[in-house]
């Protein structure tokens, strides 16, 4: 008697487990989405393409550029058919500065200087524009990605390092390393960015960059400053560019061939003989009365 007692305690209670494993209680995790799609507009990817990825990024830049590689990403994207490539990410519920698209070249680490896209919803604005993700709004839709494969179609690149003297002024949001085949003339042209390194380190006393670029001649490296009440491009500053050795205060020409990787492209920035506007001046400031 004992033993069927047993045996029917038993069945009661797996009958009653089955029941309830298909009962469904609405207890399933809430799941965070940012979605979106990465559109190119022209050009096709190279041969030294490894992958794209999207990443939600907290803090852009990352005050380690390795921080990227632990937050939301899409993983490896098909680009062989189209484009437009649609991706989602899982994420945590948060506000992430920035939703960038990144480029892995063969045989190099993934880092934000394959940075070839970012998601924003300004015209004329160079910078990420944040995205939050919330129990009102788990998902984030229409993240579109803007790129262009150009940006990455190269068969050179110029290297350097960057030296900072005097104290960084308080609202700086962002540097932007540029390299141009003729310097700017207005802000339009700004739009122009084929070879830009967005990652540059904030509050150091240097930093070291290398840029992919095609071959060809290069009039005018620059380095841009950024501050956090930036409206537009027309608010860019510049701080520093790559000098001709024989004229001090002159733009230098860098020449690069196919296949060449330049080195000694250096920049220095001496913050102590530098005006800066105001958030008040930011409007009125023109981009061109910096050297």
């Amino acid at each position: 008697m004992k033993q069927t007692a047993i045996y029917s305690v038993l069945l009661i209670a797996f009958t009653g487990l089955l029941l309830t494993c298909e009962i469904d209680h609405g207890l399933r995790p809430q799941q965070y989405l940012i979605k979106g799609n990465v559109i190119f507009l022209r050009g096709q990817p190279p041969d030294n393409t490894d992958r794209i990825e999207v990443y939600a990024i907290k803090e852009f830049p990352p005050q380690d550029p390795q921080n990227m590689l632990y937050l939301g990403q899409s993983g490896a994207l098909d680009f062989s058919n189209g484009n437009t490539i649609p991706y989602q990410i899982p994420v945590s519920p948060t506000t992430y500065e920035a939703i960038v698209l990144i480029w892995k070249e063969k045989g190099y680490s993934i880092n934000l200087t394959g940075l070839i896209g970012i998601y924003t919803t300004q015209e004329n604005y160079p910078l990420p524009v944040p995205v939050t993700v919330s129990q009102q709004q788990p998902v984030a839709e229409g993240i579109d990605i803007y790129s262009d494969w150009t940006k990455v179609s190269k068969d050179a690149s110029i290297s350097g390092t960057i030296t900072y003297k005097g104290e960084w002024p308080a609202d700086t949001q962002i540097l932007l390393l540029a390299i141009y085949r003729i310097k700017p003339s207005n802000a339009t042209s700004l739009l122009f960015f084929e070879n830009v390194d967005y990652t540059q380190p904030l509050n150091v006393e240097s930093s070291t960059y290398r840029l992919l670029v095609s071959k060809g001649t290069y009039q005018y490296i620059v380095l841009y400053w950024v501050g956090k009440s930036i409206s537009g491009l027309e608010d860019l500053v510049p701080i520093g560019i790559y000098e001709n050795q024989d004229q001090p205060g002159s733009a230098g020409i860098v020449k690069v061939d196919s296949g060449e990787h330049v080195t000694g492209i250096d920049i220095h920035i001496d913050f102590s003989q530098l005006t800066f506007p105001t958030e008040k001046q930011l409007p009125e400031q023109s981009w061109h009365n910096h050297p």
